[in-house]
């Protein structure tokens, strides 16, 4: 995770552009009090600067606290300042944390890191132009070190923190390393850091900042303001609504948070408001799409919907979700969820009803070289897409797979979904893309969901492409063995989603139907979360154990006999027995000699099996015909459901031990500089030092979107005055995404 956001940073910018793009001037010059200071380092000497700061005049509406020995709750995090707006008496948690010096993540303006003169994470500008110059491929921007390492880690764990407990579009920071500083911007797309200047010697950088910071409005400081307070009538009746779906029956005023929604299509009215509580599927990443999803009540219809936030890639060819929606019940395609609302998130509410629509867009990447507003100061390509804020509104609820109430109802969800899958592509030429535990649902009436399409793709039948990116898209625990062992030299397949739906059904049986004290855990991570370190392409493999259990090793006939004695069995070894014979003479390992493979090819290609086996999976219709023929036969059993159903707002003293945690690095003999963001697999090793940080110290639980581990409980506040709320998150499975 640290790695992967050293090749976000973009810079270094310069202060004068920084000023002038980001933070528009005050309304009247700055005060002339003198600033005295006597150190030249703010690293352990806070009060004293936040004493002299104060005496300056530089901050009248605006709170610096020394937080340097104050953790908050749920992340276990202290950046040494932490600044406040101390322009509102109604602010409670900035009250709190003035009286008790306390931090309070929800009531964060910004805050500010101090280090050692030596501690400059960042790369000089010249050396990385010269290294440009012989290396196209300059990603990162960090100087790596054991030191870099660990600030750099620290650095986005505030961010992230921040970006997690509030409604952000943006925020700033501000990073002294002794007498130098440096100033922060992040957004979803990355981080735009400045060229460093010296704050004892020259004040007014610094100082003009922060000046400006008192003046700003809530948009220009990164707030979304379209996320609000509800008002007392509304959510009354939203949480009597609310309260009746299961998980949410405990929901607290002070969780709820009202959401405007915008429809895209030129013909729909005003805005619809939505309220919800704390989000049922939160995220713990800070950049990229950053999905949180809600259970919430629509004001104008008083029925409960499901509403997702996400940030869209903002690509040319890239469908919106909700566009994918529409096409679909255009086709008529069964087994989907009745689209609401779905748009892009404007800048303020006030910016609705321009044309085109000034929407909440990422800028860290118009400054990469090359991008709209690109500059020689930024050398190499650091990784950074454009993301848009959208909204969606689904206005059909449904239950996690793992709640299934017999292995019946499980083949029937699961063939439901095949079904969506099969007539979407059929009709209208959408390749889903994304098959996973989490993207199916249980309706209310028992049958069976797919759903999150962002993912999905417009393409032409029966014609070969090439892959646009030499990357994957989907959920690492449920990819096809094919695309982890090599995602460069094909696209995504029919094929490949198809074998996704086995790796669902085998992961539920495993996950959810181990009895007596049967501990399975060992051999799922084996298959389900395999990975090779990252090799010469830079590219992270997998598959072999999935390949072990194909052919018996891990999860074997006899244990799947003691999980499940329905019919679910026989279509489960059947499909096992399939895709067993698609990967005949597949080594498990990636690392044979270019011979070695050679041979393996010819014999593949020439083995009638496998050629039998494709044809089978060219479309669904074969394993369509497997499930429903068993699911016509006698089931003696319908009782043998889920033993371990979510819940949706959890314990939040489960656990602690059961984090999920990224591979380590000594796992795989890779050190933390040869690591690129997107490629790995989650690990349960021991995480990092580092790691922990960043996660903070959460509790985990089975989640109620995707049935996994989770973080600590939750909200995000609305700006620094927002009321306290419940807390309560969840991670989901490792996403991978090509873009297109």
């Amino acid at each position: 995770m640290t790695v992967d956001a050293g090749e976000r940073f973009v810079g270094p910018m310069p202060m004068d552009l920084f000023l002038s793009d980001f933070v528009p001037k005050a309304p009247k010059k700055r005060p002339k009090k003198k600033f005295v200071f006597a150190h030249s380092s703010v690293s352990q000497n806070e009060d004293q600067f936040i004493q002299a700061i104060e005496a300056s005049g530089l901050c009248p509406q605006l709170k610096f606290i020394n937080t340097t020995s104050q953790q908050d709750g749920p992340f276990r995090l202290k950046p040494d300042i932490s600044i406040y707006s101390g322009t509102r008496s109604d602010d409670h948690a900035t009250a709190r944390s003035e009286s008790q010096k306390s931090l309070n993540w929800k009531a964060i303006n910004l805050w500010v890191e101090n280090k050692n003169h030596d501690d400059d994470i960042f790369r000089d500008l010249e050396k990385m132009k010269e290294e440009e110059k012989e290396d196209r491929d300059l990603e990162s921007h960090i100087e790596w070190t054991q030191s870099s390492y660990r600030i750099c880690g620290q650095l986005v764990a505030y961010a992230s923190a921040l970006h997690r407990s509030q409604f952000r579009v943006f925020s700033f920071s501000i990073v002294l390393f002794g007498d130098t500083g440096r100033l922060l911007r992040w957004d979803r797309s990355g981080v735009i850091y400045t060229e460093p200047f010296n704050w004892t010697t020259k004040h007014d950088t610094l100082f003009e900042f922060i000046w400006r910071l008192n003046f700003l409005s809530d948009v220009d400081r990164g707030f979304d303001t379209t996320v609000t307070s509800a008002e007392d009538d509304e959510a009354e009746a939203a949480l009597s609504k609310l309260r009746t779906y299961q998980g949410l029956e405990n929901v607290e005023r002070t969780d709820l948070h009202k959401f405007i929604v915008y429809d895209d299509r030129p013909m729909d009215e005003s805005p619809r408001s939505y309220i919800t509580p704390s989000a049922i599927w939160p995220t713990e990443a800070l950049f990229g799409r950053s999905t949180f999803g809600y259970i919430a009540y629509d004001v104008t219809s008083t029925n409960l919907v499901y509403l997702k936030d996400f940030w869209r890639t903002d690509y040319p060819g890239i469908q919106k979700e909700g566009d994918v929606y529409r096409e679909l019940h255009d086709a008529e395609v069964p087994n989907i969820a009745a689209l609401g609302r779905a748009g892009d998130v404007p800048l303020s509410p006030q910016h609705a009803n321009t044309v085109p629509l000034d929407a909440q867009r990422t800028k860290t990447q118009d400054y990469v070289k090359g991008g709209v507003l690109g500059r020689e100061w930024c050398p190499g390509r650091p990784r950074v897409d454009p993301y848009v804020h959208y909204r969606l509104v689904l206005e059909t609820l449904g239950q996690p797979l793992n709640t299934f109430r017999s292995t019946r109802q499980l083949c029937e969800v699961i063939r439901d979904a095949i079904v969506a899958h099969t007539v979407a592509f059929e009709r209208a030429g959408i390749l889903y893309r994304d098959v996973s535990a989490g993207n199916i649902l249980i309706s209310g009436e028992g049958s069976g969901m797919l759903i999150d399409w962002d993912l999905s793709k417009k393409v032409i039948k029966d014609v070969d492409e090439e892959p646009r990116q030499h990357s994957r898209t989907g959920t690492w625990q449920f990819i096809s063995i094919e695309r982890l062992r090599e995602p460069r030299f094909r696209p995504h397949q029919v094929s490949d989603d198809l074998e996704s739906f086995f790796w669902v059904l085998l992961y539920q049986l495993a996950k959810c139907r181990s009895v007596r004290n049967t501990d399975l855990s060992e051999e799922i991570q084996a298959v389900f979360d395999q990975h090779t370190g990252l090799d010469r392409d830079g590219i992270v493999r997998g598959g072999s154990g999935k390949l072990a259990c194909l052919r018996d090793t891990y999860l074997d006939r006899i244990t799947i006999y003691d999980l499940v004695r329905t019919p679910c069995r026989a279509i489960f070894e059947e499909l096992r027995s399939l895709f067993r014979d698609l990967y005949i003479h597949v080594a498990r390992h990636t690392n044979l000699s270019s011979d070695a493979q050679l041979m393996l090819t010819a014999e593949r290609e020439q083995d009638p099996r496998v050629r039998e086996a494709r044809e089978k999976l060219r479309s669904s219709e074969w394993i369509l015909s497997i499930i429903s023929r068993h699911l016509a036969s006698r089931w003696d059993v319908d009782d043998d459901g889920s033993l371990h159903k979510t819940e949706l707002r959890p314990d939040p003293s489960a656990s602690k031990q059961r984090r999920k945690c990224k591979a380590a690095d000594s796992d795989d003999g890779m050190t933390f500089n040869q690591r690129r963001k997107g490629r790995l697999p989650p690990s349960s090793t021991k995480p990092s030092r580092d790691t922990r940080a960043m996660q903070g110290n959460r509790s985990s639980f089975t989640s109620a979107k995707v049935g996994q581990n989770s973080a600590h409980r939750r909200s995000r506040s609305l700006r620094p005055n927002a009321p306290n709320g419940t807390r309560s998150s969840s991670s989901s499975k490792l996403r991978y995404t090509d873009g297109l």
